[in-house]
């Protein structure tokens, strides 16, 4: 491939990337209202008087109430209700001789059941009564239900929602939100109860989104049909919080009109030791800040401290909250989705190019110059992927390739062009060439991922693991061929030679290092990691949190870029060296991780990029320490041998 082309190509792939990204930057900024929600069956444990204790609620920062509707399960749960089944009757009336004359006009047998719940749930039973034949009767301030044969299904019937709470919500000038369960006997009424209240967003209760599972995708296409119609919002709760299913699908019928949610759960407001306000706060605002979370879901403190009622420390800290997001440059209660965006197919195409260029480049380092001439049918057969895929309808998998080549292939340029291959730059223009190289890939990558699904977590970056994985293939491989060369000898020869190796403990305790460096490596990449994060990891992350606002990745400053830079700085003596080849890989690990910060795409460009800049020059800090260190240990050992050569 001509230089020229090939320098034309990257040029345009850059600066269409950089109108992508730009997109989603302000979009990004655009949103920055924040919804306080407390949960109202929480509240409710507290011995307060509600009205006037949501007053001061809202005056200390509170925006809104989640509220659940009263189902009967819950009103058996909290003794709102009493359920009487017709062969407790029976028995009963064989022990007294007696039955109650209004349970008694009713047409019972064992199978039968009665509910006796407030009168305020008349509207509610009114509904249930009509949709499933029950008769119902007043007495006094009571309603009794009754079920000629009652099944545990009839449980989950919901009565809606209790107007005495949503009224005094409203009075105290916050919003209720409701969240509603996943059940086909109540789903039709809940849709119903949507369109009734209007509210702003909806939260969903449970494992389901309401409509999962309802004839097939019928129900959740009913659903979204509501939400669209009475331009509803929709509470995404953060996945590793609570995975509901039908949350992505009902999400892509909304056209992405949604909002994520972050909560903590009861239990941990509850450990006083552990958990402190600051604590709390703080990973509210790092939600907010670093995960595009728009909904912080509370929850009271239901404990009193020396001093302080819990009443008192809820106020405190939802005040706390309110005021720490502000001096954040976050606007409480004023919540609003984000503008639908992407970006376009034509720019999307381009940036693909981008990456594909880079992708031959790579295997231009890997294979014999006599390769190169298939440069031009590598361009054009991607080319014509981007094309098919974007015909088919598969937008999403191919902005998902396109990241994934993007994370593999400009870290290994990075590492094979800057630590191995020949050169005569000095390592500090080395190392930051090496990263503007990781840079440039990191433009690819937030381009390819540019569109709301991504910024939302409704889709993400999938191949974490190959994209910590392929990066150290490709510069092994690359390894492996520059030391055979170096020597002289073919791979059948150095195969021969590793079979014929004696086998010393030393180099079993070597393997068994390297495998568990290699588990701890794959098991702390992804969303999920294998191996726990330890509590001295999270009082560094927490101290360099309050330090640099923004903490840097430890992967990257404390092991790849110091790394990259002694073994940058050792390459002229050791390259040619096989027990180089563990500098190389941990070298390796700084660039990998600078795309895989970008990966996140819920994370903000901003951050992301505060994040990254924090750990190279701090890895250049430790790195030109780390190379000073070795040096001088070097030459001490150098002179040792030199006074005493026997």
């Amino acid at each position: 491939m001509k230089k020229k082309i090939f320098i034309l190509l990257f040029l345009l792939a850059f600066l269409s990337s950089l109108l992508a990204i730009y997109s989603r930057y302000r979009v990004e900024e655009g949103v920055k209202g924040v919804e306080l929600i407390l949960d109202y069956d929480s509240l409710s444990l507290l011995e307060v008087e509600e009205t006037e204790y949501l007053r001061k609620l809202k005056e200390n920062g509170l925006t809104a109430v989640a509220v659940y509707p009263e189902r009967i399960v819950d009103l058996i749960n909290n003794r709102e209700g009493k359920l009487i089944t017709g062969a407790d009757l029976q028995k009963y009336s064989l022990i007294t001789g007696e039955i109650n004359p209004l349970l008694d006009s009713f047409p019972f047998t064992e199978e039968s059941a009665f509910l006796i719940i407030d009168k305020k749930f008349l509207p509610g039973v009114e509904h249930i009564a009509g949709n499933y034949e029950l008769e119902y009767q007043l007495a006094g301030e009571e309603i009794i239900i009754f079920f000629a044969k009652w099944d545990s299904k009839f449980s989950h019937l919901s009565l809606g929602f209790d107007k005495e709470v949503l009224a005094s919500i409203r009075a105290s000038g916050l919003k209720p939100i409701p969240r509603f369960y996943n059940h086909q006997l109540t789903n039709d009424y809940y849709r119903e109860l949507m369109a009734e209240m209007s509210p702003e967003l909806v939260i969903f209760a449970g494992s389901e989104v309401t409509g999962y599972g309802e004839n097939g995708n019928k129900g959740l296409a009913k659903t979204a049909q509501t939400m669209l119609d009475n331009g509803i919002c929709f509470g995404m709760i953060e996945p590793f919080i609570a995975k509901q299913n039908g949350a992505v699908s009902l999400a892509h019928l909304l056209e992405f009109n949604l909002l994520r949610v972050h909560s903590i759960q009861q239990q941990e407001m509850d450990k006083r030791a552990n958990y402190t306000v600051d604590r709390i706060i703080e990973r509210y605002l790092r939600a907010a800040r670093e995960r595009n979370v728009r909904l912080l879901y509370l929850k009271p403190f239901l404990n009193d401290e020396v001093g302080k009622s819990a009443e008192e420390r809820t106020l405190a800290y939802i005040n706390e909250l309110a005021k720490t997001l502000e001096n954040a440059g976050f606007k409480p209660g004023a919540s609003v989705s984000y503008e639908k965006f992407k970006s376009s197919a034509i720019l999307l195409v381009l940036t693909g190019m981008g990456i594909i260029t880079g992708g031959v480049l790579l295997l231009n380092y890997l294979l014999p110059e006599s390769y190169a001439r298939y440069n031009y049918l590598l361009l054009a057969l991607g080319l014509l992927a981007e094309l098919g895929l974007l015909l088919i309808g598969r937008e999403i998998f191919l902005r998902k390739i396109l990241a994934l080549g993007s994370a593999v292939v400009f870290p290994s340029l990075a590492i094979i062009s800057q630590l191995l291959a020949d050169g005569s730059d000095k390592y500090l223009y080395r190392f930051i060439k090496a990263c503007l190289i990781s840079l440039l890939g990191v433009v690819f990558l937030a381009a390819s991922l540019a569109h709301i699904s991504f910024m939302l977590y409704v889709d993400q970056f999938t191949g974490v693991k190959l994209s910590f994985i392929l990066p150290l293939f490709f510069v092994s491989i690359y390894f492996l061929q520059e030391y055979l060369k170096g020597n002289n000898r073919n791979l059948c020869s150095m195969v021969k030679g590793f079979l014929e190796l004696e086998i010393k403990v030393k180099h079993l305790l070597l393997l068994a290092l390297l495998a568990l460096g290699g588990l701890v490596y794959i098991g702390r990449t992804g969303n999920n990691f294998i191996i726990p994060v330890s509590g001295l990891e999270v009082f560094f992350r927490d101290l360099l949190e309050k330090i640099l606002y923004i903490r840097p990745r430890f992967k990257e400053f404390l092991i790849g870029h110091p790394l990259l830079i002694l073994a940058l700085g050792l390459r002229g003596r050791f390259r040619a060296k096989l027990y180089f080849y563990p500098f190389i890989i941990l070298a390796s690990i700084g660039q990998i991780n600078i795309l895989n910060t970008f990966s996140h795409a819920h994370t903000p460009l901003l951050v992301s990029l505060i994040r990254t800049f924090h750990g190279i020059w701090l890895g250049m800090l430790i790195g030109f320490t780390l190379l000073g260190v070795v040096n001088y240990i070097v030459a001490k050992v150098e002179k040792h041998r030199g006074d005493y050569p026997g």
